[in-house]
């Protein structure tokens, strides 16, 4: 579990477009249990762990009975267990042979340049309310039946009081997201045609 978070992590590093994520390594990944609950992580940025698991809780409430193979959710609310606006959390469930029921998810959060906000960097020291951060996803579709909706996720940080100064970087550090998140589910299939579910599920 932990080499597939690692290896996540690196194919993220590889892949990514900005600075943040692709040289100073500001990100983290992670595996978790059908019920959300955390399973390993790659040492990366502590302080993205903790919350992380209350995303994934947020994504499966938000879209239960919903949720898709080929679906990946992208989320940001500190409400709901994000950090600060920049740090996007993509999320992916995973999804047993047949296609009916999720028995892992994979995450990726990744600490963007900047999502909109009054100043550049989405941390302005004397903001009063998170708006004045930048751009909120919260329970936001980043990619359906398999399909990235660029369109949808452009207009979405081109819009708000406060919008993202870069969409373009943006959608590149998301789509690496996504890739991450296809990286670890495939890494996954592995163990688990390897070993058997059952025996994953119990360790």
């Amino acid at each position: 579990f932990m080499s597939i978070a690692e290896q996540m992590g690196a194919t993220l590093a590889n892949t990514a477009y900005s600075v943040n994520i692709k040289e100073r390594y500001d990100f983290s990944c992670a595996i978790f249990g059908p019920d959300g609950s955390l399973v390993a992580n790659a040492p990366h940025v502590p302080v993205h762990l903790g919350s992380m698991g209350a995303s994934i809780k947020t994504i499966m409430r938000e879209n239960h009975g919903m949720m898709k193979p080929g679906d990946s959710f992208a989320i940001n609310a500190p409400y709901n267990g994000g950090t600060h606006l920049p740090d996007i959390t993509v999320i992916k469930p995973v999804f047993d042979d047949v296609g009916e029921t999720v028995i892992f998810y994979v995450a990726s959060r990744g600490h963007h340049a900047d999502i909109g906000g009054t100043v550049p960097g989405s941390a302005p020291a004397n903001s009063t309310t998170v708006d004045e951060e930048g751009v909120l996803l919260d329970n936001v579709v980043l990619v359906r039946n398999a399909r990235f909706l660029h369109d949808e996720i452009d207009a979405l940080l081109r819009g708000g009081m406060y919008p993202a100064r870069n969409p373009a970087q943006n959608i590149a550090d998301l789509q690496a997201q996504v890739a991450v998140c296809e990286k670890g589910t495939t890494e996954l299939r592995r163990v688990i045609d390897y070993y058997g579910l059952n025996v994953v599920h119990a360790y």
